[in-house]
């Protein structure tokens, strides 16, 4: 198992010793140093689980140090230590977003024991990444290695596959996860609605433009902007994000003044932007600085292992929503679900869940209540053959406990076993 790593920060040479030999012999690997602008910088290079800084130190006070730390990571772990008597310094501390604090004089174990809490603190916010398939995990491994950076992003996938919500994890889990998450559609506006809503306008800009409006990338600012269907932007819009890219700038409509900006940009597009560069209709260079870490979303149909997972949580979210009660698939539902193509993604699932959870009275969705095309192909009767064998060998051939399993009755699951011919 991979140690935790701290940081430990005091301008007391010989006590730092002592805290990084005792947290050493408690299972930490630690970095100690004197120095504020040393552990400044190993901080912004360097992934550690949890900082330890005294207050008082004669070149920086650990309020400035932390006001530094959190403009590059709002949820690292950050604990003071303080002296006994200065108990309003620790609140104020707190007030200033520190994790927590502990008073001199202390022993290794309370230290050691508020470590633990503070590392092991969950999330504010869950990962909405639902998916067991390999497919998913080596996507959710990329976002976590790279979501740490402030590298632009382009996310590829067909309609429906999840796009937003790879780039909200990416935001969730950045240093930006505190400040905004903005996103827009090139898709969603005409060209010059469009422009006004991402770059902001001047007062007088066009007719009705009566006051100045911020432009969506200037309320990124900090933040992380997710542009989707970036394939569909405008050829004027595709040079004013190559400006934003290369110069971290943007130029408001009746402005000839810059203004600068700090946005991540996730961009997103179901479409073959190499293609479509080939055919004229999207700038190179911007194709290329968009194109720095591409995440490419495999469809649904790619990912069977997950369709069963995804549909019950879904499942789950929707009866508790309308309050419907406890519902569940049946076997046979599950098995329809996977075998089906998917054509539109996640989000065909998800609306397929949500009707059959509304219309469906029984506690057991079963095949029929999906509405799904093809019900009656020679697939499906495969598959139903396929799942009835598998319940009643688990059932050791007992047709009423199968059945119950099944999400049907014992005398549909015997008129099956007839009609298609299974042995029991």
């Amino acid at each position: 198992m991979k140690k935790p790593r701290i940081l430990l920060l005091d301008d007391e040479e010989s006590l730092i010793k002592w805290l990084s030999y005792a947290l050493e012999k408690k299972g930490y690997s630690v970095f100690a140093t004197t120095e504020p602008e040393t552990a400044l910088t190993k901080i912004k290079t360097e992934k550690f689980d949890c900082v330890i800084s005294d207050i008082r130190m004669p070149h920086i006070d650990g309020f400035e140090f932390l006001r530094q730390v959190r403009r590059f990571h709002p949820k690292l772990p950050l604990i003071f230590i303080t002296a006994y008597g200065s108990m309003e310094s620790a609140i104020d501390a707190l007030r200033d977003r520190a994790s927590d604090y502990i008073l001199k004089p202390f022993s290794i174990d309370e230290l050691v024991a508020r470590v633990k809490a503070n590392i092991s603190k969950p999330e504010s916010e869950p990962s909405m990444i639902v998916g067991e398939s390999k497919q998913i995990k080596r996507v959710l491994d990329v976002v976590k290695r790279i979501a740490p950076t402030d590298t632009t992003i382009l996310i590829l996938g067909e309609s429906g596959t999840g796009k937003e919500l790879i780039a909200r994890e990416i935001h969730r889990c950045s240093n930006r996860a505190e400040r905004n998450f903005v996103t827009i559609s090139c898709a969603a506006l005409p060209e010059t609605l469009l422009e006004s809503e991402l770059f902001g306008y001047k007062k007088g800009a066009f007719t009705g433009a009566t006051k100045d409006k911020e432009g969506l990338f200037k309320s990124a600012d900090k933040g992380t902007f997710f542009l989707d269907e970036v394939g569909d932007a405008p050829q004027s819009i595709q040079m004013k994000l190559l400006r934003l890219l290369e110069e971290q700038e943007i130029v408001p409509l009746g402005s000839t003044k810059p203004i600068k900006v700090d946005v991540r940009l996730i961009a997103a597009t179901n479409k073959d932007l190499f293609q479509e560069v080939k055919q004229g209709r999207f700038r190179e260079d911007l194709y290329y600085r968009l194109n720095v870490i591409p995440i490419v979303l495999p469809p649904l149909r790619e990912r069977q292992d997950d369709i069963p997972v995804l549909a019950q949580y879904f499942l789950k979210n929707i009866c508790n929503r309308e309050e419907l009660g406890e519902k569940k698939f049946s076997t046979s539902a599950l098995a329809r679900l996977k075998n089906y193509h998917w054509p539109g993604n996640i989000r065909e699932l998800k609306h397929i869940v949500e009707r059959a959870a509304i219309l469906t009275d029984s506690y057991y969705i079963k095949p029929e209540h999906l509405g799904l095309p093809g019900m009656k192909g020679r697939k499906l009767s495969e598959v139903e053959i396929q799942e009835i064998e598998k319940v009643l060998k688990q059932c050791s051939g007992n047709i009423s406990k199968a059945a119950k399993i099944l999400g049907i009755d014992r005398k549909t699951l015997y008129n099956k076993i007839k009609k298609l011919k299974i042995k029991v």
